[in-house]
């Protein structure tokens, strides 16, 4: 396996080595993911993007309305300790603190997993959860604001053109009475990828049952990750409990296409991802 090794120290300089080398380059953060396909030949890239000089893509900071934006090259670790996201955004603190190991969270970055769009993966669905928008970049100077629901197009497929770079995760602060809740579910080991993941966030009426809002995003099960519109719009207006969310997600889930890989059939995970979804929500609420 021959490759040219191209380094990059900034946004700049990755974007216009994308521009120059198209499909046959390939950007690398932390290469958790890149490595392993490079390895086992199913990708080959002729220049590989070196973007661990790239300081201007690795930061957290808090926005002028209270949220927090994330550099795409900011690793899982500095995510999972950030004082600032376990205040405003414990969701992600305790999603990122249960990706795979220690090493791996000090190596992987958040722009490398998103951008790879490996279903079996965890972040994906707290940033839909969130409601989070990717902040992306073209040599010629053009930006864009990519909304979370649609920066999965596909089987390990994003939204990202051939010459755009994902520069940033930003995320708006939650209305005040919102609670917050993920899920990870393993077939084989604690550390492995989810079989199924769910991140929930969750708004009632003051008497704390009724469901006022409620958003579900969903990984590990389907090939693109997704929110559930369809169990969020039925549970409005409904008391959450057991009998009421169990009824909404019988009449809800038609269109569940799971898949069936070395973690799960599509039939077991057809059967399990109801009630972990079900757990998620009371779990959000404190409900055990």
């Amino acid at each position: 396996m021959a490759f040219r090794h191209l380094p990059a120290n900034s946004a700049e300089e990755t974007l216009a080595a994308l521009k120059e080398h198209g499909d046959d380059g390939k950007v690398f953060a932390g290469g958790v993911a890149l490595s392993i396909l490079m390895k086992s030949g199913v990708y080959e890239p002729d220049v590989l993007i070196d973007i661990a000089g790239a300081n201007d893509l690795d930061f957290i900071e808090e926005t002028e309305n209270g949220g927090v934006r994330i550099g795409a090259k900011t690793v899982h670790r500095k995510i999972e300790t950030s004082p600032l996201v376990q205040e405003r955004f414990p969701l992600l603190a305790d999603i990122f603190h249960n990706v795979a190991t220690i090493r791996i969270r000090s190596q992987g970055t958040v722009g490398g997993n998103l951008c790879f769009a490996e279903p079996a993966s965890d972040p994906p669905g707290a940033f839909l959860a969130l409601e989070a928008r990717m902040n992306t970049r073209k040599a010629d100077g053009t930006e864009r604001v990519v909304p979370a629901t649609e920066f999965w197009t596909g089987y390990y497929e994003c939204a990202l053109d051939e010459d755009e770079l994902l520069c940033s995760i930003e995320v708006d602060p939650l209305p005040d009475g919102f609670q917050t809740a993920c899920t990870r579910f393993t077939t084989r080991s604690k550390e492995d990828k989810p079989c199924v993941s769910v991140s929930t966030a969750v708004l009632t009426e003051e008497d704390g049952k009724t469901a006022r809002e409620v958003r579900i995003g969903l990984g590990g099960v389907e090939a693109i990750f997704r929110r559930l519109t369809a169990v969020e719009e039925g549970l409005k207006g409904k008391e959450l409990n057991q009998e009421n969310i169990d009824a909404v997600l019988a009449d809800s889930l038609d269109d569940l296409d799971p898949l069936t890989d070395i973690r799960a059939s599509g039939d077991y995970r057809r059967q399990v991802t109801p009630v972990l979804i079900r757990r998620t929500i009371l779990k959000a609420l404190g409900v055990s």
